[in-house]
């Protein structure tokens, strides 16, 4: 069996992390964009925009800590 080199992982490794902020914000952007709509659809004012946000951080927290976990397996090989 081939190891790969050390270097090609530590990239990998740091595009992981790299791309968390970006997810961190396009989250509640998407989750803000969909709550918008449900409020002018069906007229909740502001309780589908605040779902919707909260839906948004929650789903971007979830694919973080699946990143960091990602990311602290390629560490360890």
């Amino acid at each position: 069996m081939t190891k790969r080199p050390q270097s090609s992982s530590r990239f990998v490794q740091v595009g992981i992390l790299t791309a968390i902020p970006f997810v961190l914000l396009v989250g509640p952007v998407i989750g803000y964009y969909l709550g918008t709509l449900l409020d002018g659809r069906w007229r909740y004012a502001p309780w589908g925009t605040a779902l919707g946000i909260v839906v948004g951080l929650l789903a971007s927290a979830r694919v973080t800590s699946q990143f960091i976990r990602q990311a602290q397996d390629r560490r360890t090989r």
